[in-house]
C-alpha cells in the first residue's frame, strides 16, 4: 500500500510540465497523504500537463491506491481503467519496518536518483465534483519492497509512461503491463526520522534521514555487512 509518499523540490523542477508547480509548492511536497493535494501529470493537446489534484478520489472509504488485479474487475476500477489515466510523480514512499519492538520508518527512492513515475487513475472526487481526485496503481512487491510491505506502488518507465497516458491505443493486457515492478536494483531504502504520520500538509520542511542507505544487497545479507543493522541504530 502506498498511504504516504512525497515529492521534493528538485524533482518537481526535473521534469518540464511539473516546473510551473514550483511557484505554488517551492519547497516540494514532502508530506502526501489521502486527501493531500499534489501535482499529477495528465494527457493534454498540447502534451503532458501538471495539474493540482487530490491523492484519494472518496473521503467515504479508502479510494487512494488501485490494485492491479482489480483494474478489470472492480465496477469503480473498471469505469476509470482504459479511460481516466494520470501519472503521479514521486520522490519516495514511506513504508514501516518492524525492528526491536518498533515501527521504523524508510523512505523508498530511485537508487539513480530519479522521479519515480507511478500510474494513476483518476476521476472528478465523490464528494467534491469540482476537484480532481488520483489513485495510484499498486502490485504485487519485488523482492526489494517485500522487505516493507507486501505491495508496492507500479514504476513507469519513460516509453510505458507513454503508453499509460495514452490508453485508447493499447489493449488491457498491454496496459496491465504498465503497472510494472522495477528491478530489485532500481530502489534503495533509507531510515527517516520523526513521527511521520503526525506531520500535517503545511508543514514543509524535508524528512530528515538517518544511516547508511540500503541496497537489496544489503537487506538480502550481502554486500556490506552489518549495514542495516547500522541503519537501524541510526549510525
Amino acid at each position: 500500500m502506498a498511504g504516504l509518499v512525497g515529492l521534493s523540490p528538485e524533482h518537481l523542477g526535473a521534469l518540464d510540465p511539473l516546473r510551473a508547480m514550483l511557484a505554488k509548492w517551492p519547497e516540494g511536497v514532502p508530506i502526501i497523504k489521502p486527501m493531500y493535494h499534489t501535482p499529477v501529470l495528465f494527457p493534454g493537446p498540447s502534451g503532458v500537463e501538471a495539474k493540482n489534484a487530490r491523492f484519494g478520489i472518496a473521503r467515504q472509504f479508502s479510494s487512494f491506491n488501485a490494485r492491479s488485479e482489480a483494474l478489470t474487475e472492480s465496477r469503480m476500477w473498471k469505469s476509470l481503467f482504459g479511460k481516466h489515466h494520470a501519472v503521479a510523480p514521486l520522490s519516495y514512499i514511506v513504508e514501516w519496518r518492524e525492528e526491536g519492538g518498533a515501527r521504523v520508518p524508510y523512505l523508498i527512492s530511485r537508487s539513480d536518483g530519479g522521479v519515480l513515475l507511478t500510474p494513476a487513475l483518476w476521476s472528478p472526487c465523490f464528494d467534491d465534483r469540482t476537484d480532481t481526485g488520483f489513485a495510484i496503481c499498486t502490485r504485487a512487491p519485488n523482492r526489494f519492497f517485500a522487505h516493507f510491505h507486501d505491495r508496492m506502488v507500479g514504476v513507469l518507465t519513460p516509453e510505458l509512461m507513454e503508453r499509460w497516458l495514452h490508453p485508447a491505443d493499447s489493449t488491457p493486457a498491454t496496459l496491465l503491463e504498465c503497472v510494472r515492478a522495477p528491478a530489485d536494483d532500481e530502489l534503495v531504502a533509507r531510515r527517516a526520522k520523526g513521527e511521520l504520520m503526525k506531520r500535517k500538509a503545511e508543514d514543509t520542511s524535508p524528512i530528515e534521514t538517518t544511516g547508511q542507505v540500503l541496497t537489496f544487497a544489503d537487506f538480502e545479507g550481502k554486500g556490506r555487512k552489518g549495514a542495516a543493522k547500522q541503519a537501524r541504530l541510526g549510525g
